[in-house]
């Protein structure tokens, strides 16, 4: 698989594990702190705006074992299997 490919599939994990993640909750209770005021907070924007935090998230915490990988010598092609690796962790850990 292409490095495009495997960061596609990282991409659609997070964005999974944005939407059923137990922090979800957390994070629409705390909308004043992210919402800005000029947006009226319904209760789809405050969900969609959590769920893309909760995807940016997981995002940049799936990368950081393939980017010490890569730092610590590993190809670029092996180092990216641990990104959706990590990512699918994530998400099986928000399923329980």
């Amino acid at each position: 698989m292409s490095p495009q490919a495997l960061f596609v599939a990282a991409v659609a994990l997070c964005l999974l594990n944005g939407l059923i993640s137990p922090a979800l909750p957390v994070m629409m209770a705390l909308w004043p702190v992210w919402l800005p005021e000029m947006v009226r907070p319904t209760t789809e924007i405050v969900f969609y705006g959590a769920s893309l935090l909760v995807s940016t998230a997981t995002l940049l915490l799936s990368a950081l074992p393939a980017a010490t990988a890569e730092r610590l010598g590993l190809p670029l092609d092996r180092a990216m299997w641990l990104w959706p690796a990590s990512a699918a962790a994530l998400l099986l850990l928000g399923l329980r």
